[in-house]
């Protein structure tokens, strides 16, 4: 992507880059004729040999042009400016989901709407961090607030900022007219992090929507069922943490590969695909019926049916 006014993504950005280009085409404009004006009196009418510098007094068509021309531009700035302003602010009207939105040092959550394709097993409602998925094409409420301090909320190829404030709620609206990533940050200056107070908005089609709110359900519930926590348990006090790594644990084993992001690996060992729940089950069971040689035992018999299955909830979250 490139720069705001270049490249608006979405309907509130081309507005404001509309805005933008007017008032700089016009700027452009006034500082040619000042600056022009300046350089040929300034040669023409110069004190020389031959010639004396004169000044001239008053000239009512002058006067006049120069009071009325920049009185109407202001006019007309304020009238398209607020026309504008009004389609910004309205943030009501047509709105395909409302999603709340926390800014703290130095992150930013998301809740999305309270409806049954964001609501978990344990009755709470899916929630994010650091990025916003959103459907293209539709226009999304962000309900803004902050837990600590003023934090503001920008994603210039999508739009304006709005200022997050602690105890009070602010509303912005997006709309993406295309899927991608949109790139934004905190623009109001909250503490040392505040450089690394990013955003990251994926814009999905339509039609990929619900599978991707699916999947983002599917993963929360995954993460708050206490098997997954049993499986992370039995993966780092037994064998497992003793060969493989998973950054952000004590597994730091260096006999089999780094399995921090497993569930976002095209196969297991380039021979089972994909990766899920049924081939990763079958792998930790029994490797080396599948890949005869490889290093890793067979855990089949080892360790008990319901820890294997623990163990392969668990690693289905690291993505």
């Amino acid at each position: 992507m490139g720069s705001w006014p270049l490249d608006p993504r979405g309907p509130q950005a081309e507005s404001i880059a509309f805005v933008y280009w007017i008032l700089f085409a016009c700027a452009v404009v006034v500082l040619a004729i000042v600056v022009g004006a300046l350089t040929y009196s300034g040669i023409k009418f110069r004190d020389r040999p031959g010639r004396v510098a004169q000044q001239f007094h008053g000239s009512n068509t002058l006067e006049l042009v120069w009071t009325v021309v920049p009185t109407l531009m202001v006019i007309s700035f304020t009238a398209l400016s607020w026309n504008r302003l009004n389609f910004i602010n309205d943030v009501n009207s047509n709105v395909a989901m409302t999603v709340k939105v926390e800014g703290r040092q130095w992150s930013w959550n998301f809740t999305y709407p309270d409806s049954p394709t964001f609501k978990l097993q344990d009755g709470t409602t899916l929630q994010a961090g650091e990025q916003l998925d959103i459907p293209a094409g539709q226009k999304i409420k962000l309900e803004l607030t902050a837990k600590d301090v003023i934090h503001s909320f920008w994603v210039p190829n999508l739009g304006g900022k709005k200022d997050a404030v602690p105890g009070h709620v602010t509303s912005l609206w997006i709309q993406a007219d295309q899927p991608g990533t949109y790139k934004g940050q905190c623009f109001e200056y909250c503490g040392d992090g505040h450089a690394d107070m990013l955003i990251t908005i994926v814009a999905h089609a339509p039609a990929e929507y619900a599978t991707w709110a699916k999947d983002a359900v599917h993963q929360a519930d995954l993460l708050n069922d206490p098997k997954t926590a049993a499986g992370r348990n039995a993966f780092l006090t037994g064998p497992c943490a003793g060969c493989h790594t998973v950054k952000g644990t004590t597994a730091a084993g260096k006999v089999g590969p780094d399995l921090t992001h497993i569930a976002s690996k095209p196969n297991i060992a380039g021979v089972l695909s994909p990766v899920n729940q049924e081939n990763l089950t079958k792998w930790v069971r029994n490797a080396p019926s599948i890949k005869p040689g490889i290093v890793m035992p067979k855990f089949e018999g080892v360790l008990p049916d319901d820890q294997i299955d623990a163990i392969v909830q668990w690693l289905l979250t690291l993505k």
